[in-house]
Formats: structure tokens, C-alpha cells, sequence
């Protein structure tokens, strides 16, 4: 249960009658840019978890990305809806407190193994480590605030593991079920893989210039026709980015692709080669290397896929259930 920035929250907020909702979108940590000032103030400590303060610094910095990206979106909160959001969020802090403490109770701890690990697979997602330090500052955070948040996401998710994720089940004939009902998500349209070489040609060479690529490309053309390897040849002489690719692109559906290609892809065969053809790129041959039909993708290459989507979904209601039933038992105040 890893804190979720502005977008995974779902907003009802009263005062304008308006109902602002979002896909979840959960990042490597905190996302966000320079902030506004709110327009409402919190409190220093916003609750008290047994014993445990919450910060009202936390909540105010989460808050603030929330109004900075629905202000972007064209939505800009007023301060009822920067209230309800900051209850909001208040709520979420108090789950995740409950479920460290928790988590420290049953005798887990962090190693500092599993903080290096864990910090080591953040990095690899960042072409350096400065970007990703710039990344921390662009957040407003220190080094020593994120290793915080991250060690507090490691309790939780050993709490979850421990106590949660053990007690799930997901039986077969439920992901049956689930596969047979939802039969369209697993259904594929008919698929092309095709490889391209392009040359290029400059309109102001007039028709000579034309002519001089069209009769370099006859040659190439030729070439292929007798057996010489298509791929081979796009790493030569394409002027495409895919050519050290032996110009690839990949298996690709009729509508993923302009119609100048998929057109021609899709009527034809394996291994046939096109004529000669012409884009605002340039000049262009294609070669099919592949087609998939249409089809359903059977159910034993989806069930894991579907137990373990069943799987997270379970673990997501059990560890709401969870935290609710560690409420019930906790000494809460909040101030906010």
C-alpha cells in the first residue's frame, strides 16, 4: 500500500457539486514540480497514531502536487475541495502508520540490504544517478526524506506479505469464470510483422534527383528478388531509425500503422516483397516476415496472468479490510 500521488485519488467534493475522478497512477515515489501555496493551512501535526505523530508537512507537500496537477488539467481546486483532498490523504497516512507499526510489532525489520536493493532498482530506472537525483530535488525532498519513504513502503509491504497475502486464494474455476466473461479482453486482431527500407529524396533535386534514388533502388529491389538478405540490406542503405534494427517494425495491427503500410502488409503473403512505393519520407520497400491470425488467446496462456491480476485485486480489499480492523483497535486523534 504504497502512497499514491494526486491522480489515484478519488475526489468528491461537495462544495462545487464536482466529482473529480482519475486512473491510478502509481510512481517511484512521489511525483510533481514547483508547487503553489494552498489555500488552506494544516496543522503542524494533522494526527496522532498511537502515540505516532503524522506530519502535517506530508500531507501539505502531497496536497500540494494534487492541486498542482489538477490545476494543469484545467481543474484548479478551491479550498473545500483542497479540504476534503487533504482528509483524504490524512485517512490514506493513517492506514499506512497503522500498518508500519503493525509491521514492528510482529518483529519485522529493514535491513539495510533491503534499502540498498531497493534504492538500487529506483536508480536503474534513471539514465544516472544525477537525473535521479535531480528527480528527488525537483520533488522537494532530501535523500534522507525518500530512504524514509521507502523504508516505511518495505514495513508495509512485509506486513502484507506476512499477514495478507498468505490467506489469499484464488480458485481455478474463478479465473475461469473470469476468462469466459471477459473472452474480448484476450481476443487479438489480425497482427503483420513487417521489416522496411527507406531512402530518402529531396524534392528540391527536382526530377533527376528523384530518378538517380528510383534507379538505386531498382538495384536494391533487384537484389532482394534474388535471394540477398532483406535485412542485410536495410542495415546498409536504409536511411530509416530502425535500420540497425535490419529495419524491423515489429508485429503491428492494421490500425497501429499508416495506411501506406498496412494496406500493402496486411494483402501480403509471408516473405513477399513490395514494389517500390512513396511517402512524404521517401522511397520505400517493405517485406512481410510474419502474420498472426485473429484469434482468442487460449486460456492456459492466460490463466497466470489472470491469477495473479485476481490475486492483486484480493490482496488490494484484504488490506483495506485489514487496516480498517487495526482502527477499530487504535488510539486515533486527528486535528485536522
Amino acid at each position: 500500500m504504497a502512497r499514491f500521488v494526486s491522480l489515484s485519488l478519488y475526489f468528491i467534493l461537495f462544495g462545487a457539486g464536482l466529482l473529480i475522478s482519475a486512473n491510478p497512477a502509481k510512481v517511484w515515489a512521489h511525483s510533481g514540480h514547483k508547487h503553489d501555496e494552498l489555500k488552506i493551512k494544516l496543522p503542524k501535526v494533522v494526527a496522532q497514531v498511537n502515540g505516532e505523530n503524522i506530519s502535517g508537512d506530508v500531507i501539505s507537500r502531497e496536497l500540494k502536487k494534487a492541486a498542482q496537477q489538477y490545476k494543469k488539467r484545467g481543474m484548479p481546486l478551491n479550498a473545500e475541495q483542497e479540504k476534503s483532498a487533504a482528509k483524504k490523504l490524512i485517512d490514506d497516512e493513517i492506514g499506512r502508520t497503522l500498518l508500519v507499526l503493525k509491521a514492528k510489532e510482529s518483529g519485522i525489520t529493514i535491513t539495510t540490504e533491503m534499502m540498498e536493493k531497493r534504492i538500487k532498482e529506483v536508480k536503474a530506472k534513471f539514465r544516472s544517478d544525477a537525473i535521479f537525483e535531480h528527480k528527488l530535488t525537483d520533488q522537494g525532498l532530501t535523500l534522507d526524506q525518500y530512504k524514509a519513504e521507502l523504508e516505511t513502503d518495505l514495513y508495509m509491504d512485509q506486513i502484507i506479505k506476512k499477514e495478507i497475502e498468505p490467506k489469499i486464494k484464488v480458485p481455478e474455476k474463478e479465473i475461469l469464470d473470469y476468462y469466459e466473461k471477459n473472452k474480448n479482453k484476450f481476443t487479438s486482431p489480425e497482427k503483420v510483422r513487417a521489416s522496411i527500407i527507406l531512402l530518402k529524396f529531396n524534392p528540391s533535386q527536382g526530377k533527376a534527383g528523384e530518378q538517380k534514388i528510383l534507379k538505386k533502388f531498382e538495384s536494391i529491389l533487384d537484389q532482394l528478388r534474388n535471394g540477398t538478405d532483406f535485412s542485410a540490406m536495410a542495415r546498409k542503405f536504409s536511411q530509416d531509425s530502425l535500420a540497425p534494427k535490419g529495419g524491423d517494425l515489429g508485429f503491428f495491427t492494421r490500425k497501429q500503422m499508416l495506411p501506406a503500410f498496412s494496406n500493402r502488409a496486411f494483402k501480403m503473403k509471408k516473405d513477399e516483397i513490395s514494389d517500390i512505393f512513396r511517402t512524404g519520407h521517401g522511397f520505400h520497400v517493405l517485406k512481410v516476415t510474419d502474420k498472426k491470425s485473429a484469434g482468442t488467446s487460449p486460456f492456459a496462456d492466460e490463466k497466470e496472468k489472470i491469477m495473479n491480476f485476481l490475486s492483486q485485486k484480493k490482496s488490494s480489499k484484504a488490506t483495506q479490510d485489514y487496516i480498517e480492523a487495526l482502527k477499530e483497535q487504535a488510539k486515533i486523534k486527528i486535528y485536522f
